[in-house]
């Protein structure tokens, strides 16, 4: 059995060195990439099995694309609504100047808008899109407020989401 094994642990040797420095990601990095965006807190154990790696070669590749910066942060996918916040919307933001001052006294005064979940900056007659969630109409509202105040929002247009059709979580490496 352990012979089996050396071969295999072998081959895995060889291909992990392969693959990392800007070259493109190897079978194994694809495959583990797409299961640890899955579950963040598997073993390497059971990460191996799922790929068909040795633990120890499955605990390499993670290391190494943590390392590089493939895997930014382990976390927890929470469910908002049990958190009561049942409404979501997407904001549109038009700030009055788009000088790099502007937007960068922007982009640090919406950190601390604790309902943002998300800022896009975007190219086009508009400067931002936000995702929010709000516990109810009226929580809506005092998060629109606090928008519009914010430095430099000329314009906020708001789309209330009627239902989430698609939130992929698993990004297929290339």
């Amino acid at each position: 059995m352990a012979s089996g094994n050396h071969g295999r642990d072998a081959h895995e040797r060889h291909g992990a060195a392969a693959g990392f420095g800007g070259e493109a990601l190897e079978r194994a990095d694809r495959l583990i990439l797409r299961e640890l965006q899955r579950d963040g807190a598997i073993s390497n154990a059971a990460l191996g099995e799922r790929v068909a790696v040795s633990e120890s070669a499955a605990a390499r590749h993670r290391h190494r694309l943590e390392r590089e910066g493939y895997v930014k942060r382990y976390a927890a996918v929470v469910d908002v609504e049990r958190l009561g916040f049942g409404q979501a919307a997407l904001v549109e933001i038009s700030l009055a100047a788009q000088n790099e001052d502007a937007l960068a006294t922007f982009e640090r005064s919406v950190e601390d808008v604790p309902e943002v979940l998300a800022v896009y900056g975007l190219a086009g007659p508009l400067d931002y899109l936000v995702h929010i969630v709000a516990r109810d109409a009226h929580d809506l509202e005092r998060i629109q407020h606090r928008l519009t105040a914010l430095p430099g929002v000329e314009h906020l247009h708001t789309h209330v989401v009627l239902k989430n059709v698609l939130n992929r979580e698993v990004v297929e490496p290339a």
